[in-house]
């Protein structure tokens, strides 16, 4: 259910609109003449943010992140356990995605550089989870630690790294 949430919320904040011809030309044709404004509606179409970054974090990044984590606990992997471990990253790959859109990101650039760390360290997890690469996913612990930590440390009031 999460990640049908989620990939639905990615949907709608980074697809392209795409209307039917007939739609397209309708619309040209109720644009108004270049003499009157034309005002933009009070609800701007864009990505609504539903929950706070708090409960993003601990409702789907911890989890999922825990997934990959903890990924070499059970050796022995069933295919409804490798398919649940691809949901998981799938869903952890799209969560860095929302954290870089407009209505979530707290700047254009340390944000957007450690959110990219995230994506990237999920993105081989993603991959590795359709393989079936366990021993590749475990090596991407201290790279999913990395991206975590870094993060924590610019935007987490009063966290410190572990030693």
């Amino acid at each position: 259910m999460r990640l049908l949430i989620l990939l639905a919320a990615a949907a709608v904040m980074f697809a392209p609109e795409v209307l039917p011809q007939s739609a397209t030309q309708s619309a040209q044709q109720a644009t108004p003449p270049a003499n009157q404004s034309a005002q933009a509606p009070a609800d701007a179409v864009g990505p609504k943010s539903v929950g706070t970054m708090s409960e993003l974090m601990l409702d789907m990044v911890f989890p999922t992140s825990n997934e990959l984590f903890y990924v070499g606990r059970e050796e022995q992997k069933s295919q409804k356990d490798w398919n649940d471990l691809r949901n998981n990253m799938l869903m952890l790959n799209e969560a860095a995605n929302v954290l870089m859109g407009e209505n979530r990101a707290k700047d254009k650039d340390q944000w957007m550089k450690d959110a990219m760390l995230l994506w990237s360290v999920s993105n081989k997890a993603f991959k590795m989870s359709k393989a079936k690469d366990l021993e590749g996913m475990k090596a991407l612990n201290d790279e999913l630690y990395e991206a975590c930590q870094s993060c924590h440390v610019h935007y987490r009031p009063g966290y410190k790294r572990r030693l």
